[in-house]
């Protein structure tokens, strides 16, 4: 009978309520007195625990002198809870629902392929409502040029750092990287690192590398955005500060010196 008290143990009655319980299904309509002795429940428990089985719609009270008492039948009862449950676990969906608040998961999607990530960048620059900010190459501003220029209509702005000679109006606010320096950021990172940010809310980052499959990543990840959108920022700003400069006069900044030279070019003495 052990096992059967653990399963009413389960679904929300003690084990004195149990005894009582299978003690009437074996012999109904007895007193407490008699329930104490047949269950084995202390007669100073008794009558508290045939108190809650009422309640629970698990027995009932027979009108006699001394009261007596039946079980409800096990369909009955079973039914019952089945009901009880439904209702408490309805209730609680409802309640819990108005409470809760949505974990926010930032998954890193990895894209692969040139034809995918292409497709995944222009669907990304056509969902901006506010700004794009952008860092590309040459190889690739022919896949998204008109994705721009559409965005341009709309009136989104556009922030673009492009690695190219030819001067474009497709891209918004464009900065460059002419042959020289361009050069020097793909030797240093062996790749062309491509950017593309929707309204400060989503990234993708891809590399392209001669003779090999491009990867990259998409996320909404607040961190990733924030530090992809850093470095084309300080990227712009190195620009206009060698434009003003000039090539010669910015890298006497740094050529000469060890730790400079690693910084920038990636390549040590």
């Amino acid at each position: 009978m052990e096992h059967l008290i653990e399963q009413f143990e389960e679904i929300g009655f003690s084990k004195n309520e149990a005894k009582v319980y299978i003690t009437l299904l074996k012999e109904p309509a007895i007193n407490g007195y008699e329930i104490s002795k047949k269950s084995g429940v202390p007669r100073s428990m008794v009558y508290s625990v045939i108190a809650k089985l009422v309640l629970k719609e698990a027995i009932m009270e027979l009108r006699t002198e001394p009261p007596t008492y039946t079980p409800v039948p096990v369909k009955e009862l079973v039914m019952n809870r089945k009901r009880q449950t439904e209702e408490t676990l309805t209730y609680l969906e409802k309640e819990l629902q108005v409470i809760e608040k949505p974990v926010e998961v930032n998954v890193i999607k990895h894209i692969e392929g040139r034809t995918q990530i292409i497709h995944a960048m222009q669907k990304l620059m056509k969902a901006s409502n506010e700004e794009i900010w952008l860092s590309a190459w040459e190889e690739e501003l022919g896949d998204l040029r008109s994705s721009a220029e559409e965005q341009g209509i709309k009136g989104i702005a556009m922030y673009s750092l492009l690695f190219t000679n030819v001067e474009t109006s497709s891209f918004g606010n464009a900065f460059y990287h002419r042959e020289y320096t361009a050069s020097v950021e793909k030797n240093r990172m062996n790749q062309r690192l491509t950017i593309i940010i929707q309204d400060n809310q989503e990234v993708l980052i891809a590399g392209f590398v001669d003779g090999q499959i491009p990867q990259a990543i998409q996320t909404t990840e607040p961190m990733l955005v924030l530090l992809a959108k850093e470095y084309i920022r300080h990227d712009m700003m190195m620009k206009v500060v060698t434009d003003k400069l000039g090539n010669d006069n910015f890298n006497s900044l740094w050529q000469g010196n060890d730790l400079f030279t690693y910084i920038i070019s990636n390549t040590k003495r």
